[in-house]
């Protein structure tokens, strides 16, 4: 096992994330992989030995945050070794080979050995690339077993599932992420088991094509048959209070994953589910295999099994094509929809994708004008939904403070509440009377 200490001094490291949760829950698994081996972690904005810098390259704007955030690292410790790791060092390496201040690159699978990796990194003195290409098709790729991490929170993210086949027009996420592929049930469950034993309140599962978990596993495995193993299993142990699905493709909300969610009393009252667009014309040139009136049909169905439900969703603007009449039509369809929180984008080319190669592109300008009346809209939605609430008492999960005397947490809405509170009900899931909307977060009042 490599020991993240030079003679008596222990190593220090320190980890930037860019993206979705899933590349938060794998830097918290990085952290603790780090960790098991000697290494203490320290903020990023802190002097380290080691800077991993996960990264993002759903846009060109998370490709040049990723290069920021690598020059950053160096400049805080000019002997520090620097390592790039996520979805654009897999896809993008040799130019993240350019850049000066890189000691290594590894992609986005084959982590498990990192610390190793590492040191052998210390000894080259030269940059290395260590990332491996996905194989073409459906190839024997494993899923990457990293630890779990059970330190200092409430709320942990376990990844369950890797990889995409989707292939929409203009997204490189199936060539940064690979072929599908499935923790086992039995790693599953066990690592559950660990985190609720940690103590945490709440248990999000993560994947970059969530719904599709267990279709690589034969048999009758499957997202909602995962959901039941869970739910069962901590109904007998107790310690996790809520579940949490993070983002889910809208065609993979089945009628047996509709009726799960609906039915176990322990998964949140709340779904990701990615719109991109609200005209059809412009989701058929996406690739995206639904269109408005059956994406209109699912919300309705979700709303009918659950009135409060929270839908939250991404939106792109400026896709290939798009025209004033696509724009409008979208942003009504979006209205309609009374979406809780909206997550506003502009489509930016990544190289590779169909949609890179389309006719209409569109101006930067036209893209930012766009993203500002959508924002608009997202802010008023998201206020209306938080609106609803008031007056009416929800159990809220406190994670902490943010001034003094008061605390913060989530309901299962994925609504921020703030209390005045005592430091001892952090991590507590306390029941909360919600009197006022302020600035995007609820106020509310603890309950004796």
């Amino acid at each position: 096992m490599c020991m993240g200490i030079w003679g008596d001094l222990v190593q220090k490291m320190a980890v930037a994330t860019l993206g979705c949760k899933v590349n938060y829950c794998e830097s918290e698994a990085l952290k603790e992989l780090f960790r098991q081996n000697g290494y203490k972690i320290v903020d990023f904005g802190q002097k380290a030995d080691l800077y991993i810098i996960n990264t993002c390259t759903v846009t060109h704007l998370s490709d040049r945050k990723s290069r920021q955030l690598i020059r950053k690292a160096r400049r805080q410790n000019p002997e520090a070794i620097i390592c790039v790791t996520g979805c654009y060092a897999q896809v993008s390496s040799e130019e993240v080979l350019q850049i000066e201040e890189v000691d290594l690159i590894v992609g986005t699978h084959n982590r498990q050995n990192l610390p190793q990796m590492v040191d052998e990194a210390r000894q080259r003195h030269v940059p290395v690339n260590l990332v491996e290409r996905y194989p073409e098709g459906d190839g024997e790729v494993n899923f990457e077993e990293l630890p779990v991490s059970g330190q200092g929170r409430t709320r942990a993210f376990l990844k369950i599932q890797e990889g995409c086949r989707q292939f929409c027009s203009y997204c490189i996420i199936p060539y940064a992420r690979g072929p599908l592929r499935s923790r086992s049930v039995e790693s599953v469950l066990k690592a559950v088991k660990e985190l609720a034993a940690s103590g945490f309140k709440e248990l999000v599962l993560t994947g970059v094509h969530l719904g599709l978990y267990g279709k690589d596993l034969g048999g009758n495995n499957s997202l909602a048959s995962l959901l039941e193993q869970i739910h069962r299993l901590l109904e007998d142990t107790g310690g996790i209070e809520r579940l949490r699905l993070s983002s889910l493709e809208p065609a993979d909300m089945t009628p047996d994953l509709i009726e799960t969610v609906v039915k176990l009393e322990k998964i949140c009252a709340h779904l990701h589910l990615p719109l991109q667009s609200g005209d059809d014309e412009i989701l058929k040139k996406m690739r995206r295999p639904y269109d408005r009136s059956w994406f209109r049909a699912l919300v309705q169905h979700l709303r009918q099994q659950l009135p409060d439900i929270a839908l939250t969703t991404d939106v792109m603007v400026g896709f290939p094509g798009e025209t004033e009449a696509h724009f409008w039509c979208s942003y009504r369809f979006i209205e309609e929809m009374q979406f809780s929180r909206i997550h506003v984008f502009k489509y930016s080319p990544r190289r590779g994708t169909p949609a890179a190669k389309m006719s209409g592109q569109i101006t930067p300008e036209v893209k930012d004008e766009r993203s500002k009346v959508l924002m608009k809209l997202a802010d008023e939605l998201s206020s209306r939904y938080r609106r609803r609430f008031i007056g009416r008492t929800l159990p809220v999960l406190f994670e902490g403070f943010f001034a003094e005397g008061w605390l913060e947490g989530l309901t299962e809405h994925y609504l921020r509440v703030r209390a005045k509170a005592k430091a001892e009900l952090s991590g507590k899931l306390i029941s909360t009377k919600i009197y006022a909307d302020s600035d995007g977060y609820l106020l509310g009042r603890i309950e004796d």
